[in-house]
C-alpha cells in the first residue's frame, strides 16, 4: 500500500507568519509509523519522488502540496534475490546511530 501525505497551509493554523501545517503533518506521518509498527507491519516513508506525477495520478488539486510517500507492508520472512548483497546486509543489521552527544546539546549549542 502506498499512503499519499498532502496538505496546505490553509489547513491549520499560521501564528505570527509562521506556517505549522508541514510540522503538524510531519508529526501524523510519525504517528502512522509508529502504529504500522505497532500493528507488525513494514512502513517506509520516501521523499524522492516527481510531486506533479503523483498529484497527477492521485487527482490531488494543485492547491495541495505532497509531503511525503509512505511505502506499508509486510515484512517479507525471506529476503528477496532482486537485493544486492549489500542491501541484504542493511535489511538484516540495523546501521549504527551516532551518539546523542553528536546532535543533542544542553542549555547551549556547543
Amino acid at each position: 500500500m502506498i499512503i499519499a501525505v498532502f496538505s496546505n497551509k490553509e489547513l491549520d493554523c499560521q501564528i505570527k507568519g509562521i506556517e505549522y501545517y508541514l510540522f503538524d503533518t510531519g508529526m501524523a506521518v510519525a504517528f502512522l509509523i509508529l502504529r504500522a509498527t505497532e500493528l507488525g507491519l513494514v512502513a517506509h516513508p520516501i521523499a524522492g519522488y516527481d510531486e506533479e506525477k503523483v498529484k497527477t495520478i492521485l487527482n490531488i488539486p494543485s492547491e495541495m502540496r505532497v509531503v511525503a510517500l509512505i511505502i506499508v507492508g509486510k515484512k517479507s520472512e525471506e529476503l528477496t534475490d532482486l537485493l544486492t548483497e549489500k542491501q541484504k546486509e542493511v535489511e538484516e543489521k540495523r546501521p549504527e546511530r551516532l551518539p546523542l552527544e553528536v546532535f543533542c546539546y544542553f542549555n547551549i549549542y556547543k
